[in-house]
Order: structure tokens, then C-alpha cells, then sequence
């Protein structure tokens, strides 16, 4: 059974795609002429395909593309459960207690709706017999091992024409051998296909490169907390990486989708990049993660300035002098750190260690920080000092801070004090500078961030101002202008759609009463 994708013009479901970009569906062809003048600019993509001894394929810009604009859709080829997942339905992908049965193979799924799901039916439903399903999967007790052989098991499922294209995305096979990930494959997907559910007409050596080339290429697929999988894009996964990207991406969560757009203006000939990395990771972090997922040490411009573009994120202060310790040279991962005012030398394990110490109790504190945000504050008021206050592991609490003050159900802005919402205002003002240089242009950091902004704003004029004064005016016409900002970045996500509605009438307003 074909995946249904909703008509671009009215909605309506359907299986037929236009045949040039395969990226955008139809009802009819009455339809797909009407949205011709719509659909033109994406049809004919303003990328090209490179290849290069070094880089493999990447896409690169044909023509000038405007910050904003939409560079490609795309469907998933594949998409399922991540390595590590939680019980979730084989549809929808919400989480399940597992009370539901797929009729046909006894997988536990939300409904018969998502049993009729096209990459359930195509894959795992017609190769696994009910009774192993009842074996493995037992109501109250799932076991999760068996969730990470899903999205596998639907490559390996693939048409001969998908799997063509499928076959041409890099699996780094040799790179892998002899490496965790790769006894981990062996150990819980290869043995566990062939052997416990019996699908013996997979070899070990085509399950492992299939699971090479999802490390390599998936996309993480997160969306409003319900959702957390994997899927595979073929065009959009060919995008180059940058710690400084010139692109982000957002998911359709009706089909799944991935739109791509430039998060600032790209010169033709200039390659396309997305970031396969945390924005806020210092680069001896960021380096190690992209040598262990992705196979290769990145060498960007950021990652090649001992001082990050100038925002020292993973320096730390000389305790002798108070100078800034950085690496001597940040592409050697052996290079040692040496401070910018004594000279002082450290080894880079040393620095390592204490980053990975303080990184620990951050994510420690982390999971207390709902019900007791003043250790996120303590640990902020500490490492300040200690480290400097932009040190990578005190921007990741001034995030967490500025998302939860006015957003967790305790913690609302009629809750928060007046020192408490000038911190956040503080924060939200500080990372936007910091966003400048390490995600910059209309990036999904600096809408949220604006977002956040504008709401803190709002209150502190309303505490602070009559509502006929010239400063309360004042102070949310800032606002409205910081949201006017953030809702041309979010809008093209659609859970934001109705949030920035809602924010804009509100203060549309207060202006009109004050």
C-alpha cells in the first residue's frame, strides 16, 4: 500500500507526486497547474549535485539563494526508531503501553489506522510471522532490543528502485569494522534478524553497511516532544557539514517531509551545509562526536580558530593570571592549551577531563531543574567565575533558564520575581550576540530566542511602567517587533503557527489599550 501525502494545493491525500522533483504531491492535475507558479521555484532546485575524491557528493548552490528561501522537499525514504527507543507505535511513532495488536503480524501499534502505515505494511508486517512478534514483544514487558532492528529491517525491505538509491549513500564499512557501534550491530540487529526472527536471506555483512548508512546519513526527527525517530533523506542527508551552517531544517509532522531553507543569503558556487552537531558544543566535543558518528574530523573555520570566532566557548581562565587558556592548534586533537596571558601549558587531556567533569554536573543538574531552577542559577553564578561567563557549559544553562522561566507550569511569569525575569531578558540578549557568530541569519536559535525575548519584554513592562506611559509603549512595540522577527523565522513550523498568532493579537492588543 502507497503512502499518502496531502495535495499541496487543497490537502487532500494522495499518492501521486509531480515528476520531475518527486517532492511534492497532487490530488490531480488540474491541482498541480494551479500550483505551477507555487511549485516552479522548488521543481527546478537551485543546487547541483558535486562529487570530490575527499568529499564524496554534496550539493552546491547553482544560483544565488536568499536567506529564507527553500532550497528542497523531500519525503523520507525511511524512517523509524532510533538505536535507542523507547516502545512506540510502527505508524504514528507516539509512544504505546502496547495494549494494541497490528491484526495481521501481532506488532504492538496505536490503532488499525496506523497498522494500514505503508513502510509498517511493506516491511516488518509481512516479514515477521505473529507468533516470533508474541515471543519478543509480550504486553507490559516490550522489549526494546527489538526496536532497533526496525528501521534496518525497512531498508533491507526496500523496492529494487529505492534500494538503488539507497546503495549510493557513503556506509564508512571499513571505518566501522572493529569499532562499539559495530559489535553493537552485530551483537543486537544482524544476530537478532537472522537468527531469533529467522530472516536468514539478510547476510551479517549487507545488515551492517545498511546500518552504516543510516549513522551516516538519518536525520533526528523530533517534533512538540511526541514524536523522536530517525529518517532518511537522500538529497537533503548529501548537505556538507558546518559548525557555522548556512542552513536548518524543519519536519512536516503529518508525512514526515523535510523542508531545507538558507539561514542567510548563499553565493552560486558556494557549498550548501547543514550542522550535524550541538551549536553550543565547544569543538573538542563537537570534533570527537563527528569523528565517532560521522567518521570524519571536521575542519571548519570555527573549528580551526583556537578562540571559536571569537566567542571563546570552550576556553577556560588561567588561575594563575586570568588569562584565557585556548589550543594551540585545535585541528590536532593532541595539541596541547596554552594560556593567552602567562603562557602557561596545559595538556589537552587535562582539558578534556574538566570538560567532560562539568558537562557531567550540568546534565545532573538538568534533570533537577524543573522543580528546583535555582541550581541551574547556582551553577551559572559558579562557572561564571571558575571558567567565564560564555564558557559553553554556562550558555547551555542560560538556555535551559530562558526556557524555563515562563514556560514550566510553576515557573510562569506571574511566578517569577522581578530579578528572575531580568535574568532571563539578560540571557536571551546575551545568546542572541552569541548566536551572531555560531548560528547566525534566520536560524531556528535566534527565533526562539526572539520568541522568548518579546514575551519576557511584555512582562517586565508590565510590571514596570504605567500602560499609558511612553516607556510601556515603548517597551512592547520592542516587543511586537522582536515577535514580527521570530514569526518570519518559525513559521514554517507548524505547531508555531498558532502560538505567534495568538502572541501577535495579544500584543496588538495591549497596544491599542494603552
Amino acid at each position: 500500500m502507497a503512502e499518502h501525502f496531502p495535495c499541496a494545493k487543497c490537502q487532500v491525500p494522495s499518492t501521486n507526486c509531480c515528476s520531475k522533483c518527486r517532492a511534492v504531491y497532487y490530488c490531480s492535475r488540474d491541482h498541480q497547474k494551479a500550483d505551477w507558479a507555487n511549485h516552479k521555484t522548488l521543481c527546478v532546485p537551485p543546487f547541483k549535485i558535486e562529487e570530490s575524491e575527499d568529499e564524496g557528493r554534496y550539493l552546491v548552490a547553482k544560483r544565488s539563494i536568499k536567506a529564507g528561501e527553500i532550497i528542497l522537499q523531500e519525503p523520507p525514504l525511511v524512517l523509524g526508531p532510533k538505536l535507542l527507543s523507547l516502545p512506540l507505535c510502527l505508524g504514528c511513532y507516539k509512544h504505546i503501553s502496547g495494549t494494541y495488536r497490528c491484526s495481521r503480524c501481532n506488532w504492538p501499534m496505536c490503532s488499525p489506522v496506523c497498522e494500514e502505515s505503508a513502510f509498517h505494511r511493506n516491511s516488518e508486517c509481512q516479514l515477521i510471522e505473529p507468533a516470533l512478534v508474541a515471543n519478543f514483544l509480550c504486553p507490559g514487558a516490550i522489549n526494546n532490543q527489538v526496536y532497533q532492528c526496525i528501521t534496518p529491517l525497512r531498508c533491507l525491505s526496500l523496492s529494487a528502485k529505492d534500494q538503488q538509491v539507497l546503495g549510493k549513500l557513503v556506509s564508512h564499512m571499513e571505518q566501522r569494522k572493529g569499532t562499539d557501534i559495530y559489535r553493537l550491530v552485530e551483537q543486537n540487529i544482524s544476530s537478532f534478524l537472522r537468527q531469533r526472527l529467522k530472516l536468514t536471506q539478510y547476510d551479517s555483512e549487507h545488515i551492517q553497511r545498511v546500518c552504516g548508512i543510516l549513522e551516516t546519513n538519518c536525520f533526528e526527527i523530533r517534533i512538540q516532544g511526541r514524536v523522536s525517530i530517525r529518517g532518511l533523506y537522500p538529497t537533503a542527508s548529501l548537505m556538507n557539514h558546518e559548525c557555522v551552517p548556512n542552513t536548518r531544517h524543519v519536519f512536516d509532522p503529518g508525512n514526515f517531509s523535510i523542508k531545507v531553507l538558507a539561514t542567510r543569503d548563499i553565493r552560486a558556487g558556494e557549498k550548501i551545509s547543514a550542522t550535524y552537531t550541538q551549536i553550543f558544543w565547544n569543538t573538542i566535543d563537537r570534533r570527537l562526536h563527528l569523528k565517532s558518528s560521522k567518521h570524519f574530523w571536521c575542519q571548519c573555520s570555527r573549528c580551526a580558530d583556537p578562540r571559536e570566532l571569537g566567542t571563546l566557548l570552550g576556553a577556560l581562565k588561567c588561575t594563575d593570571c586570568g588569562g584565557m587558556i585556548v589550543s594551540k592548534d585545535p585541528l590536532d586533537q593532541f595539541a596541547s592549551w596554552e594560556c593567552s596571558g602567562c603562557g602557561l601549558v596545559q595538556k589537552v587531556e587535562k582539558v578534556k577531563r574538566f570538560h567532560d567533569s562539568v558537562r557531567a554536573e550540568l546534565k545532573q543538574i538538568a534533570q533537577l531543574a524543573q522543580s528546583r531552577p535555582e541550581l541551574l542559577e547556582n551553577f551559572i553564578a559558579t562557572y561564571s567565575g571558575t571558567i567565564h561567563p560564555g564558557s559553553c557549559h554556562v550558555i547551555e544553562a542560560k538556555y535551559a533558564i530562558i526556557q524555563l522561566y515562563g514556560n514550566a507550569s510553576h515557573l510562569l511569569y506571574d511566578d517569577l520575581n522581578e530579578e528572575q525575569i531580568g535574568r532571563k531578558l539578560e540571557y536571551c540578549n546575551q545568546l542572541l550576540k552569541l548566536a551572531d557568530f555560531i548560528d547566525p541569519g534566520l536560524s531556528q536559535l535566534r527565533g526562539l530566542l526572539l520568541f522568548e525575548l518579546q514575551s519576557a519584554m511584555e512582562n517586565k513592562a508590565n510590571r514596570s511602567f504605567k500602560r499609558d506611559s511612553a516607556q510601556f509603549k515603548e517597551c512592547v512595540k520592542k516587543a511586537a517587533d522582536h515577535l514580527m522577527v521570530s514569526a518570519g523565522i518559525l513559521r514554517h513550523e507548524i505547531h508555531w503557527v498558532g502560538i505567534l498568532e495568538r502572541r501577535r493579537l495579544a500584543l496588538e492588543n495591549i497596544l491599542k489599550g494603552s
